[in-house]
């Protein structure tokens, strides 16, 4: 599990400055296939590239780039509260329900699981094979987030 509350660049900073610790992530990940959580920043890590305080690479487990949520009048930006969670593909992990959002950023690519509504349609779950990352926070989110990890943690993909 890769929690996460700040900036992708700040992150992918500090996650590099650990030695090994990038390709400790790999092996254990990507190549024995150990279940992987990504929560808020820690699921933007997955994706290609985050455009946060400048271009940024990312671990590139999902194809896409993380950016800024547009702003609007009629929308405040950070995205902040309670928002429903529409799967948009199946995923054992997904279930509809509710959670509790807080991010300035979201996910833009593939491997989309689950949307949530800002103004629009963004990424709240995102995966492939063994790694699904939320941009809500479970440990916010009650019932729903507590859910969330308890299928997590039964999880053998």
């Amino acid at each position: 599990m890769l929690p996460g509350v700040g900036a992708f660049a700040s992150a992918m900073r500090a996650l590099s400055a650990v030695p090994g610790m990038i390709g400790t992530l790999e092996a254990s990940v990507r190549e024995k296939g150990r279940p992987f959580l990504g929560v808020c920043v820690g699921m933007q890590l997955m994706a290609e590239t985050g455009e946060e305080h400048g271009t940024t690479r990312g671990l590139g487990w999902c194809k896409g780039t993380v950016r800024a949520l547009a702003p609007r009048p009629e929308l405040k930006v950070p995205h902040m509260g309670w928002n429903d969670v529409r799967p948009t593909a199946p995923h054992p992990l997904i279930a509809p329900g509710e959670a509790y959002f807080l991010h300035s950023f979201a996910y833009d690519g593939s491997d989309v699981l689950a949307e949530t509504d800002h103004g629009g349609p963004v990424a709240a779950a995102i995966g492939r094979d063994n790694m699904v990352g939320v941009q809500f926070h479970p440990e916010k989110s009650q019932r729903y987030g507590l859910a969330l990890l308890e299928r997590f943690i039964a999880w053998r993909p």
